[in-house]
């Protein structure tokens, strides 16, 4: 009896030994650790203008950036910094990443090239008290999601005039750490499979909404909901994956960016082989 006991013990020691070293999900290690690790790069900029009408304009555009400089085990990421300024900043392949980040900036402050040119630093001088416009672009950037080997990034670009904010944008990208390449949906799901995620996507805005069918959804101000994409602009967590749609992509700008969130559980039939979800659940 005491034997039979004593193998009982040493089995079930053994399976929580198996357990507590095993991988996560279906083939990621999950030691805990980012999967990469970050600095942050603070930026801004600012000029006035002076209207035709005589009044006068402060633009100040601003960016807090965290950028990836080594994965896990400490080794640099050089080529997952130039997809990062590729996609998350937007720049082109000439630019090194100093150069893109300080270009985030520029590119907030030549959205207001069609007003007028700046006045001179002693115009600006004289007539700060005057200033009766103003207008800040700020940019965040953050990783959302690091862990099993996969990073993806949120930027936010928030436009406000006045202190009233007018415009609001969230966009996500995903990369894979392991390889330094950038995540699409190809990295997910099967070619044949779109068409069914497509409808798993307008299923669940349906559920979140209480709507029973795309009338109601046109009421609540969605449209083009038949056309509903699997779109680039996705992000990971522990639930699933979730698509944000920016405004007046598949809604009128007052109802914002819907987001709409699949379970990892059923999306796991559409997946490619060496889907990136595998590492996920």
């Amino acid at each position: 009896m005491k034997t039979k006991y004593f193998s009982i013990v040493i089995l079930l020691f053994l399976t929580m030994l198996i357990t507590s070293c095993s991988k996560d999900g279906k083939g990621k290690a999950n030691d805990g650790k980012p999967a990469v690790t970050v600095k942050t790069q603070q930026l801004n900029d600012k000029s006035t203008f002076k209207l035709s009408n005589g009044e006068r304009c402060t633009i100040v555009a601003e960016a807090a950036i965290d950028y990836p400089v080594a994965n896990g085990e400490g080794l640099a990421v050089d080529s997952l910094q130039r997809l990062f300024a590729a996609y998350v900043l937007e720049s082109g392949d000439s630019l090194s990443l100093p150069e893109a980040m300080r270009q985030v900036v520029a590119n907030s402050m030549h959205q207001y090239d069609f007003m007028e040119e700046p006045t001179s630093d002693d115009e600006s001088a004289e007539g700060d008290e005057q200033t009766t416009l103003n207008y800040v672009t700020s940019t965040r950037i953050t990783p959302i999601y690091n862990r099993n080997g996969v990073v993806t990034f949120e930027r936010v670009d928030v436009v406000k005039k006045n202190d009233k904010v007018t415009s609001v944008t969230h966009r996500y990208y995903s990369f894979d750490v392991e390889t330094q390449t950038y995540i699409d949906v190809n990295r997910l799901f099967r070619d044949d499979a779109t068409s069914d995620v497509c409808q798993l996507l307008k299923q669940q805005l349906l559920k979140q909404n209480n709507a029973t069918g795309n009338e109601q959804l046109n009421d609540m101000g969605y449209f083009n909901v038949e056309n509903i994409t699997v779109s680039r602009n996705f992000y990971f967590d522990e639930k699933g994956v979730t698509w944000s749609y920016l405004p007046n992509e598949l809604a009128v700008e007052a109802v914002g960016e819907p987001k709409i969130t699949i379970p990892y559980s059923e999306l796991s039939d559409y997946q490619c082989d060496n889907s990136i979800l595998e590492r996920l659940y």
